[in-house]
């Protein structure tokens, strides 16, 4: 079964350095991806099949990480997708807080381009059904 991933970033060079990464890793991997907290949950929404593991940047418009992240982890069919934080930030406190809010894993996007890729193979391999952050919250 295809592996199905979802991105919710602003930045299009971004969403461009994840998606190359992605199809190096895997070329059979599916990625949507959203704008914005806003778009995300619209998409989720409509989505027949929901995505494997959400990845999801902090700073954005019109609806940020945070709050995103605490729609998805109320929204009981959603609340069951495995969430990435993905983001410029290495703030403590962001990660605490989105730890809190329910995120699996927290991720400081790398500049270099086979650093991510090294850091999504390692995501993509994480058995979430198995996966308790309480246990084992940490940074990528």
């Amino acid at each position: 079964v295809n592996k199905k991933i979802f991105l919710v970033d602003d930045d299009e060079d971004d969403q461009l350095f994840f998606t190359d990464a992605l199809k190096e890793i895997d070329p059979t991997i599916e990625c949507f991806v959203a704008k914005n907290g806003k778009e995300a949950i619209k998409i989720l929404s409509e989505l027949k099949q929901l995505p494997d593991v959400i990845f999801l940047d902090l700073n954005m418009p019109f609806m940020n990480g945070f709050e995103c992240l605490k729609i998805l982890k109320t929204e009981i069919k959603l609340s069951i997708i495995p969430i990435v934080i993905f983001t410029t930030s290495n703030d403590p406190r962001d990660v605490q807080l989105t730890h809190r809010l329910g995120a699996e894993v927290f991720l400081s996007k790398p500049n270099d381009f086979n650093q991510l890729k090294q850091k999504l193979e390692h995501i993509l391999q994480i058995n979430f059904d198995f996966y308790t952050p309480e246990i084992s919250q940490y940074s990528i």
